[in-house]
């Protein structure tokens, strides 16, 4: 997402520079290109709207972390390059007709002719420090942490990952080895529920985790709503939809239904995208793995699922800005229901799943010399994300909040009332709990 206080920079840079004989012009960058001091974020796109939010600020008003005159400045690149999180270029790509740099066969970037994959995708990218060359930008908890993994020269170019899933045992094992210490340490920031979404008007009926591990597995006797095995009344045929390779959703909902074999059946999807159901063409019969948080966005309703009082965050993108004319400007309003309630036909529980939020970040950086902001005294993640009561020079004037102790200085910025806030505003119920080495 490209937000306010970034523009602000580049409009101030632009109006500073003459161009005259014997000067070069600088590169041209889509976006704000991070400078040596600042610090950056990539990975989750259920996470990233609580970290554009906890950087930049939301709609209700709330300050983000840019808006207090610091001087290095937190960027939280988004997972995708639409700032509705949608996927580029939709799902619409053809089997046999992905142009090179499209879609997901690695390394056809200067292939001449194209290549099948579904869907065909832009792959956008990002330069993640100024002056460095641009990089595809990682879509999803996968994605962003292999990318801080692979990140093992100094200076790091990212310095923290969203994830949507804890990042596991062998993960945090390769930190250790690359990175030293703990390898990895995070905070949970919030809960996220997750659970099925259906169209509005559906053949779905409540499914438990048995019946969606047949469901996704492509399963005979699961593949129509009136099948034995689903219990509904329809003979119409299931369409399940599983979001992209790297997203933690993904990972998380297929750990749930403990991991099924995905069949032929199944469609792939940005994960989070309401409108997937209606893309299928079939959205009676469509069903999706959703995060409760992002619907929220959509439906203006806060973490706890009150009002926001200012209404839904997306607005309709093929209405200009500045256009006034019925039926512009109109906030999404998309007809899809998350399923939380009912019993499924096999008896079992209705499948949802409330899952932690997190940021991760290296457990070197924890106690890493040098203060974030010229004059302080915390370096960047204690001053952002994690200050235990631990450390040279850390152990003493520590405080505790709400079962939490902190180092002087007190609580990061996102364990604050006005960072909670604001993960409140991306429709997360907070909740943060600092983890050493994982989890």
């Amino acid at each position: 997402m490209r937000n306010i206080t970034k523009a602000k920079v580049g409009l101030a840079s632009l109006g500073a520079i003459t161009l005259t004989a014997g000067l070069v012009a600088p590169a041209a960058l889509a976006d704000y290109a991070p400078g040596s001091g600042d610090v950056v974020g990539v990975g989750s796109d259920t996470v990233q709207y609580a970290g554009d939010f906890v950087a930049d600020g939301d709609v209700l008003g709330d300050l983000g972390w840019n808006s207090s005159g610091a001087v290095n400045r937190l960027v939280n690149f988004d997972a995708t390059a639409d700032a509705n999180a949608r996927f580029a270029y939709g799902a619409g790509g053809t089997t046999g007709t992905c142009a090179p740099g499209q879609g997901t066969s690695v390394g056809t970037g200067n292939q001449n002719t194209t290549h099948p994959d579904q869907p065909c995708g832009l792959n956008p990218t990002i330069v993640l420090r100024a002056g460095l060359n641009p990089i595809l930008r990682p879509n999803g908890s996968g994605a962003g942490l292999n990318a801080l993994l692979n990140d093992t020269t100094l200076p790091y170019k990212i310095n923290y990952v969203r994830r949507s899933s804890a990042a596991g045992v062998s993960a945090i094992a390769t930190a250790v080895s690359r990175f030293g210490g703990a390898g990895l340490d995070s905070v949970a920031i919030g809960n996220d529920p997750l659970a099925m979404l259906t169209s509005s008007t559906t053949n779905a009926v409540p499914l438990s985790k048995a019946q969606l591990n047949k469901i996704y597995s492509c399963t005979a006797g699961f593949t129509h709503w009136n099948d034995a095995g689903i219990g509904g009344t329809s003979s119409a045929t299931i369409v399940p939809i599983v979001p992209q390779v790297g997203s933690g959703t993904r990972s998380s909902f297929l750990a749930d239904i403990s991991n099924p074999t995905l069949g032929f059946c199944v469609k792939t999807a940005e994960e989070n995208d309401p409108e997937a159901i209606d893309q299928t063409g079939d959205p009676a019969n469509a069903i999706e793995p959703m995060s409760g948080g992002r619907l929220n966005l959509f439906k203006g309703l806060l973490g706890n699922n009150t009002s926001n009082g200012v209404g839904g965050y997306f607005f309709d993108p093929s209405c200009a800005f500045g256009v006034t004319t019925a039926p512009c400007p109109q906030t999404l309003n998309p007809n899809v229901t998350l399923v939380t309630t009912g019993t499924p036909s096999d008896g079992q529980a209705v499948y949802t799943n409330t899952r932690p939020l997190y940021i991760y970040f290296r457990d070197a950086d924890v106690n890493a010399a040098g203060a974030f902001e010229p004059g302080g005294t915390l370096n960047w993640v204690r001053s952002l994300f994690y200050n235990p009561c631990s450390g040279a020079g850390h152990t003493t004037g520590c405080t505790t909040v709400g079962g939490v102790t902190y180092g002087p200085g007190g609580r990061p910025f996102v364990a604050s009332s006005g960072g909670q806030s604001l993960i409140s505003a991306a429709g997360i119920l907070p909740a943060y709990t600092p983890a050493v080495g994982g989890p």
